[in-house]
């Protein structure tokens, strides 16, 4: 536990440095941005390092994060976007693990060479696809031809907004964990111990159903812990597409429009948030097999 403990203020300290490196280096940059403007020459505050640093944790600790370009205070915005990147990521998190635990299953129960092929051929085509094709695919089926969901946006608790990104998102968790769960299955119903149930007449249905699923799920849920703090950090991209109110979308505006207080915080954030999650994936890791 000591140990853990020093770990992670160590990773902080690096964290925070970078953190407030980066911001600072946006602040002198952003001079560019009055490049069409005509103006040639722009005063700029010169800071040490140190000075920055503490500034930066001050800013943090005592003032909720600064304020942003808009006014807000950065803890107040990242709260309020932070509930629609949860609502998202649940649900491509739901919709991508039960996919690929339903259909790779499936294969092995009605023992199908053709769906165990379709679930490999599909989820190394869905990886090797860029996601904003995906993205646009979805939007052009099911806003723009069917009409069935919104092309954007979102309100609180509403799923009907999450489901176009939340497929685009779970689609890559779907591939992901298929090209785990395929070989892992079939292995599994290979096994000596499996063969020892059906010599005892255990129903075929019995050994896939819970047998042979409770012992991928392990690997399978730490595999799900390290996609959940990816999806929790922001989708930048797949936000953007969707005019999705996230977290991924507020770090694509602080870095667009160097908005040093906001970005900053949103590092820290997300690096923290993407710590936590994968040594929560390491110790459970750990306990799955038997370590101490």
């Amino acid at each position: 536990m000591k140990s853990e403990v020093f770990r992670f203020l160590y990773f902080l300290l690096l964290l925070s440095c970078i953190s407030s490196f980066v911001s600072e280096f946006h602040t002198k940059d952003k001079s560019y941005l009055y490049a069409d403007a005509g103006m040639t020459e722009i005063q700029t505050q010169e800071n040490s390092f140190l000075s920055s640093y503490f500034q930066f944790w001050k800013s943090l600790v005592l003032e909720s994060g600064g304020k942003t370009d808009n006014g807000e205070t950065v803890y107040s915005h990242i709260g309020t976007r932070f509930l629609s990147t949860f609502h998202l990521a649940i649900f491509s998190i739901l919709f991508g693990s039960l996919l690929a635990f339903a259909l790779s299953l499936a294969a092995t129960y009605f023992r199908s060479g053709l769906l165990y092929d379709f679930v490999s051929f599909s989820s190394h085509l869905i990886l090797s696809t860029p996601i904003f094709i995906v993205a646009i695919l979805l939007l052009l089926a099911f806003f723009y031809r069917l009409e069935w969901f919104p092309p954007g946006g979102y309100e609180l608790g509403n799923t009907y907004y999450v489901v176009l990104p939340g497929i685009t998102l779970g689609s890559r968790i779907y591939a992901r964990m298929s090209l785990y769960l395929l070989p892992e299955i079939r292995k599994e119903a290979d096994s000596k111990y499996v063969q020892l149930l059906q010599t005892r007449s255990y129903p075929w249905s019995h050994i896939v159903g819970k047998e042979i699923f409770l012992k991928v799920l392990p690997i399978a849920l730490i595999l799900l812990v390290l996609d959940f703090g990816s999806l929790l950090s922001g989708a930048m991209v797949v936000e953007e597409i969707f005019f999705f109110p996230g977290i991924g979308k507020s770090l694509y505006y602080s870095i667009k429009s160097m908005d040093t207080k906001l970005l900053a915080t949103l590092l820290m954030y997300s690096g923290i948030l993407f710590y936590v999650l994968n040594r929560i994936g390491f110790y459970l890791q750990r306990f799955f097999s038997g370590g101490v």
